[in-house]
C-alpha cells in the first residue's frame, strides 16, 4: 500500500476509534493537525490497535479491488474485448453460438484443470449455446510442448482434441514426470494420426499460433492463467460457474 494511502487509512480508522471515545465527533482536520504536531502518535496508535488497523487495511484493499474490477467490467460491457476468432480453433460448439468463450490456459496449471471442469459445466447448462476457443499462455517449456500437441491434434479432429485436453488436465502430475513420452501416449489413446501429428509439431504455423495467443493475452493485460473472455468480458482465475452466468446475464442485455 502506498504511504499516502496508508496515512489516509490510518486517519480514517483513528477518527472512528477516537470519535467513539468522545461525546462529540472528531473532525478529520482536527485529527490531521494533531498528527502533524505529534507524529509519534501514529506509532502509538499502531501498537495499541494492531487488529483494528489490519482489519481496516484488509477491508480497504478488498473495496479497492472490487471497485477496480467493477470499473473494468463496466468498460468491457461498453466496449467488449475482441480476440482473434479462427473458426478452425473452436474446441467446443459451433461458430456463431450465442455464448462465446475464449480460454487462455496452461495445460500444467492446476487452476486451469479446475476451470476446464467449469467449462464442461457451462456447456452442460447451455447445450448447443456455447462456443469455446482454447488459447494458450504456457508458463514453461513443457506446457508449450503440450499446447503444440493439442493444436496439432485439433487440426485433425475437434473431438480428438477435446479428449486430449481432458486427459492431459486429468493427468497433470503423472505427465509432468513422464514428459513428452506421456504426451505421445495420450495422443495415441485419443487415436490421433501420429505421422501427421509428428509432422505438424514441427510446423512454424503452430508455433506462430502460440506466440500470437501470448501476444494477444499480453495486449489485453492478462497476467495469469486461467483467464477467460466471455462475450467480450474478461474473467480471471478458476471462478465458479455463477461468475460466468453473471457475465452471460449482463451481456445478453446489451
Amino acid at each position: 500500500m502506498r504511504k499516502s494511502a496508508l496515512i489516509t487509512l490510518l486517519v480514517t480508522v483513528m477518527l472512528s476509534l477516537v470519535a467513539s471515545a468522545f461525546a462529540r465527533e472528531i473532525t478529520k482536520d482536527e485529527l490531521s493537525k494533531a498528527l502533524d504536531a505529534h507524529p509519534e502518535v501514529v506509532l502509538d496508535f499502531l501498537r495499541a490497535h494492531p487488529v483494528e488497523v489490519y482489519e481496516a487495511a484488509e477491508a480497504g484493499m478488498k473495496a479497492k479491488e472490487q471497485a477496480e474490477k467493477q470499473e473494468l467490467r463496466d468498460a468491457e460491457l461498453a466496449k467488449p474485448l475482441a480476440p482473434v476468432m479462427d473458426p478452425s480453433r473452436i474446441l467446443v460448439g459451433r461458430l456463431g453460438a450465442p455464448i462465446a468463450v475464449f480460454t487462455y490456459s496452461d495445460f500444467f496449471c492446476p487452476f486451469c484443470a479446475r476451470a476446464a471442469k467449469t467449462m464442461d459445466a457451462l456447456e452442460a447448462a447451455h447445450p448447443g449455446q456455447v462456443q469455446l476457443v482454447f488459447k494458450h499462455m504456457p508458463g514453461h517449456e513443457f506446457s508449450r510442448i503440450a499446447a503444440l500437441y493439442f493444436e496439432a491434434i485439433l487440426k485433425q479432429s475437434q473431438e480428438k482434441a477435446k479428449k486430449f485436453h481432458d486427459l492431459v488436465f486429468a493427468s497433470q502430475q503423472a505427465l509432468a514426470k513422464t514428459g513428452e513420452d506421456g504426451l505421445k501416449k495420450v495422443a495415441q489413446e485419443v487415436k490421433a494420426d501420429m505421422s501427421r501429428l509428428n509432422a505438424d509439431l514441427k510446423s512454424p504455423e503452430l508455433a506462430a499460433r502460440l506466440d500470437a495467443d501470448e501476444k494477444e493475452a499480453a495486449g489485453f493485460g492478462f497476467q495469469g492463467t486461467p483467464t477467460f473472455i466471455v462475450n467480450g468480458v474478461s474473467l480471471e482465475g478458476a471462478q465458479p460457474l455463477s461468475e460466468f452466468e453473471e457475465i452471460i446475464r449482463l451481456t445478453t442485455k446489451r
